[in-house]
């Protein structure tokens, strides 16, 4: 039951370090190195009984001697062909320094610019000519349309307005003035207004109304 019990408290002990060296890990990864050993920390001097011992040194056996040789000197020729190959390519692609030529091929290059700049100048003044002639056109129209409305609606209103004038004219001659007064006087006394008249299917009126006016006529 003891050994049980110091089984798991040391295995509980080992998982929170693993868990903490693992938080610490994620959070300065950048900065972390992990290091394992087997036997003894790292920190850990070297032992006494191994201070002074000079280890062996490896002795390979002849033909195993004779092989890496030969195949570490083929090495060495192989990678210096292939870099005297590709110093005879660099040097082969080198262009002599010359200012002259230097400054005639800059010279000679601008004006290949500015030639082929002039020709797209002139292909962009054609387009610019066309579109702007086409523009022009639209606001013609345009113009045109927003002027041919605006006279229909003038004409529209020309036309309201005669017709209220004509309406007012024709509504001036029932108006009172101090010529007819009088008589407009007497028909409004004469003429009462019976809101309680009917009228039967054959359109006739009844009422007070109807009644005086009866009366007046006979």
């Amino acid at each position: 039951m003891l050994r049980a019990s110091m089984i798991a408290t040391a295995v509980n002990s080992r998982v929170s370090t693993q868990l903490v060296m693992n938080e610490w890990i994620g959070i300065n990864a950048t900065f972390a190195q992990i290091i394992r050993w087997k036997r003894k920390p790292i920190w850990l001097p070297q032992a006494k009984s191994k201070l002074f011992k000079v280890p062996p040194r490896l002795r390979l056996p002849q033909e195993e001697a004779v092989e890496i040789l030969r195949l570490y000197n083929n090495y060495r020729t192989n990678r210096k062909s292939i870099r005297g190959y590709l110093e005879q390519l660099m040097q082969a692609s080198q262009v002599q320094f010359d200012e002259v030529s230097l400054k005639n091929a800059e010279e000679e290059d601008y004006a290949n610019c500015s030639k082929i700049n002039d020709e797209w100048n002139k292909e962009l003044a054609k387009r610019r000519e066309i579109r702007l002639a086409k523009e022009k056109e639209n606001r013609i129209q345009e113009t045109l349309k927003i002027f041919n409305e605006k006279k229909q609606l003038n004409e529209k209103i020309m036309e309201e307005i005669e017709g209220k004038v004509k309406r007012a004219r024709m509504e001036a001659k029932t108006f009172i003035t101090r010529e007819n007064i009088d008589r407009a006087i007497e028909e409004a006394l004469a003429d009462v207004v019976d809101y309680n008249a009917a009228i039967d299917k054959e359109g006739r009126l009844y009422g007070k109304s109807v009644d005086n006016k009866q009366q007046a006529s006979v």
